[in-house]
């Protein structure tokens, strides 16, 4: 509901505006009313209203001076001036002050709800890049403005979840992953640092007495995949807002310590729950990198090969956490870089090293993706040379494009084109300059965007489903976070052009 001040210097005119809102803007609800230019500015101070409707001509302040203060002062809050006819020019001049539009008096109810119809799509557009804004504060730990926060997040006392498919979000290659933020018409809130993450802030009375870890898993249900693992992450207890950023950061770190390659995990916080927090040993760890540099330096490469199965196949069996499996990898990835020669660039080997953690499902697919790696440093694979190519990546592309509704993991595609999943993963990025996750994404929004523009008539959901995404909703974040509106309002403007 969008909150309006009506300001007019005649009350019969402020009735009649006011009922026009009531019986034929039903997204609109008028917060105040005021007779004279400096009484609307009062209220517009105090009541942060989403949208001013003035008269041009009003005491002691004129439209046209109250609209340009409001922009100035006041951004986020939009106007529109009623003028008469002898005022014409004198309005659609007022354009340059801000003002998202003007109506002519004696005021038309068809007319008035067909503005106020556009000016909701800017208010909507607006608000969602504010709430954005305010979550990835939210999000990343930073300072945010208290009384801005509650704009967003009006309910007394909120439970906060993280589903997680698969491998934590990448930190080391940037500009591979899309943040995607929920519809504004969603009832809770929700936002992902990738397309495989899914942070929810759900107010309480939502659940109406509902047990939190039922309705988390129904949510989980929802994004699961056959082929995926989940890491979910939820507070057994309500928060007020003002502890908000302080338990969200709590999940954050808890799903780093506790996120186990392959594994399905469901963990409970409450109040006295301590973050978790990941165990490295580091003399054991010492101890492993001079056994292994010891057989480096007398080229018993036969036995390194052996051992390091061995050690994997330890590590996955006592189920040590994605961060310290990189930890401990990307230590044996340095010292093998030290003692054999590579062509591959230490940038290269961070990329490869993400997309193990990244795309894999299971200990096995990981063991099998990072021998890939850490063997090439002792010995090549030159059959793959003959792969490397702009036309094998072309067949690659249009793969996807043909096979769009379906199941296209990395792992699968990979598995159809006979080639490792981290060889595919450098040729994504070699000849498309971009990760397979993103690229496949924005393969999947160009196709949807085609269909919307070539049969309006589709529903999106069947849109969404041939592009390859069940869930509307979840299609519908992704293609905001991608096209930079929702996919109805495309649908609309496509429709019109």
């Amino acid at each position: 509901m969008y909150r309006v001040i009506v300001a007019d210097d005649e009350p019969i005119a402020l009735e009649h505006i006011s009922s026009i809102i009531e019986k034929k803007c039903p997204q609109y609800e008028v917060a105040a009313t005021a007779e004279d230019g400096k009484d609307a500015l009062e209220k517009v101070v105090r009541l942060h209203p989403d949208l001013l409707i003035t008269d041009i001509k009003m005491p002691l302040m004129s439209g046209i001076e109250l609209a340009s203060v409001i922009h100035e002062e006041y951004p986020d809050t939009c106007t529109l001036i009623v003028s008469g006819y002898s005022d014409f020019e004198y309005a659609r001049n007022a354009m340059q002050s801000g003002v998202c539009d003007y109506i002519l008096k004696p005021v038309i109810p068809s007319a008035m709800a067909k503005s106020l119809e556009q000016i909701a799509r800017k208010i909507s557009r607006n608000r969602y890049e504010k709430r954005s804004r305010i979550i990835q504060k939210l999000c990343g730990g930073r300072e945010c403005d208290p009384a801005k926060v509650r704009q967003f997040f009006v309910y007394d006392s909120y439970y906060c979840a993280i589903i997680r498919r698969n491998g934590l979000p990448r930190r080391f290659v940037a500009g591979s992953a899309m943040e995607t933020f929920s519809e504004a018409t969603e009832s809770y809130t929700v936002y992902g640092r990738d397309e495989m993450e899914q942070l929810y802030i759900i107010p309480e009375i939502l659940l109406n007495g509902k047990c939190i870890s039922a309705y988390i898993i129904g949510l989980s249900q929802k994004m699961h995949v056959d082929t995926d693992y989940m890491t979910i992450v939820y507070d057994r207890e309500t928060c007020t807002v003002d502890e908000l950023q302080s338990r969200i950061m709590r999940l954050y770190h808890t799903l780093d310590a506790v996120s186990v390659v392959g594994m399905d995990q469901m963990i409970g916080l409450d109040g006295n729950s301590e973050t978790a927090k990941i165990e490295y040993d580091h003399k054991a760890i010492r101890e492993v990198m001079n056994n292994l540099e010891h057989m480096l330096k007398n080229q018993r490469i036969a036995q390194l090969k052996k051992e390091l199965q061995r050690l994997y196949l330890q590590w996955c069996f006592e189920k040590k956490p994605q961060m310290w499996m990189e930890y401990v990898t990307r230590q044996i990835l340095f010292l093998l870089r030290k003692y054999e020669e590579s062509s591959q660039s230490e940038s290269e080997c961070e990329y490869m090293l993400e997309d193990a953690f990244f795309y894999a499902t299971t200990s096995e697919e990981l063991m099998n993706s990072l021998f890939d790696i850490l063997f090439r440093y002792i010995k090549t694979t030159p059959a793959n040379a003959k792969v490397d190519s702009p036309e094998f990546v072309d067949s690659i592309e249009q793969y996807l494009k043909e096979h769009l509704s379906e199941n296209l993991s990395l792992k699968n595609v990979s598995k159809e084109f006979g080639i490792s999943q981290t060889y595919l993963g450098k040729l994504i990025r070699k000849y498309r300059d971009d990760s397979f996750s993103h690229y496949l994404t924005k393969i999947r929004m160009e196709k949807a965007t085609s269909l919307m523009r070539e049969r309006p008539e589709m529903y999106i959901k069947d849109i969404a489903e041939m592009v390859g995404y069940s869930d509307q909703l979840y299609f519908s974040r992704i293609f905001r976070s991608y096209m930079g509106m929702c996919p109805s309002d495309y649908m609309e403007g496509a429709e019109v052009s």
